[in-house]
């Protein structure tokens, strides 16, 4: 059995991760999609994959986590430079299948949008949040040369959602506005940012790319895994 991590060649926070994680962690990226051994059939047999540069059976694993929304072409070099183009977006469209069709618990669930989950703008965000009863601070898009006051807030706080665990040095009610609103969006590994550590707070942005590099992030992500498996 194994954990399996799906990121880029380039993510510099893996080496922490996989550090932290028991032995029988690997990690898929594209050259490991470029490898022969594969085997997936849509609503069939789970089949097999390449992970790590080795084959595994898909019900050996036990779970995933998605560190990449895309393929992107410049991953490919071993790809003809005129051909990456077509092959991303081949493999982007494969590993969506794929990453449907496994039974394990998988962090987050791809979308047709992104492998990594809904690919909501900050303006999505900020309206689901609203919508939530959770205090915003609205979202600006600006051109050069208009009044930006975004210099005045001060560093954001940052509160990790994994599955019904908030992580973060902040009151309890920015903990459950942040799980409440990653419920909202149907996923289970969600970075939050509000103004401030305070309970009273205003939420300005979330995203996908929690700090895997910190402990008590990834051991989080670990405990998660071993309770979905158990239940």
């Amino acid at each position: 059995v194994m954990l399996g991590v799906l990121a880029s060649s380039h993510d510099q926070a893996l080496g922490r991760l996989v550090a932290d994680w028991p032995a029988h962690v690997s990690v898929l990226t594209c050259q490991d999609l470029c490898a022969a051994g594969w085997w997936h059939r849509p609503g069939g047999e789970l089949g097999a994959a390449v992970i790590g540069g080795r084959r595994v059976r898909a019900e050996a694993i036990e779970g995933v986590l998605t560190r990449l929304p895309y393929v992107d072409e410049t991953e490919l070099g071993d790809i003809v430079p005129g051909d990456r183009p077509y092959v991303a977006a081949e493999m982007t469209a494969f590993l969506s299948a794929w990453l449907s069709g496994l039974r394990c618990p998988v962090l987050n669930r791809a979308t047709a949008a992104s492998l990594m989950g809904p690919c909501w703008r900050t303006e999505k965000w900020v309206h689901t949040a609203a919508k939530l009863g959770i205090p915003v601070v609205a979202a600006r898009r600006s051109v050069p040369l208009a009044t930006d006051d975004s210099g005045s807030l001060s560093a954001p706080t940052t509160v990790t959602v994994v599955g019904q665990s908030g992580l973060g040095d902040v009151d309890e009610p920015l903990r459950k506005s942040a799980i409440r609103l990653a419920a909202k969006a149907g996923v289970s590994l969600l970075r939050v940012e509000f103004t401030t550590p305070d309970g009273d707070a205003a939420f300005l942005d979330a995203d996908y790319w929690v700090d895997i590099a910190d402990p008590d992030v990834s051991e989080a992500i670990l405990k998660y895994f071993a309770q979905q498996g158990q239940s």
